[in-house]
């Protein structure tokens, strides 16, 4: 603790705060929506595409925060943190609907969701850590000998 090291977390923690911070990006990105949709700022039309939207922005958020804080590669950790975010949306419809409509707009959102991990997955690449670690310059060693 003292030593000025961060402590670590558990990988399975990383990706779980992934899935957590998605859905609540989703889900306040739903109310923003559904303001706008009641206020008629937004027609009726625009309620989907607004939904598609909301999935691949809310999977996106969730995914860089696990490509910062994973191990792994980039692409391999925003694709299962949007993976996870993805089991939730489905495991809702199953629990909600008892059906998804593959082929229509529940596809589609899928679609939309696994398009922002990947997008978080190629934008969000890895900072580079020099090896070696912090450097003295030979100037202030010089400086320290003379004092």
């Amino acid at each position: 603790m003292g030593n000025g090291r961060k402590k670590e977390t558990a990988l399975w923690l990383v990706f779980l705060q992934g899935t957590g911070l998605s859905m609540g990006v989703y889900l306040l990105l739903m109310v923003a929506a559904s303001a706008l949709l009641v206020g008629a700022v937004l027609p009726e039309a625009g309620a989907f595409p607004a939904t598609a939207v909301s999935c691949c922005l809310a999977s996106m958020a969730g995914a860089m925060t696990c490509v910062r804080r994973s191990p792994w590669g980039s692409l391999p950790s925003a694709m299962t943190c949007a993976g996870g975010f993805l089991l939730v949306l489905i495991a809702v419809a199953l629990l909600c609907w008892q059906q998804i409509t593959w082929l229509g707009q529940g596809g589609v959102l899928l679609l939309c969701g696994a398009g922002g991990g990947l997008l978080a997955g190629l934008l969000g690449g890895r900072r580079r850590r020099r090896k070696g670690g912090r450097r003295a310059r030979p100037v202030r060693r010089a400086e320290k000998a003379r004092s």
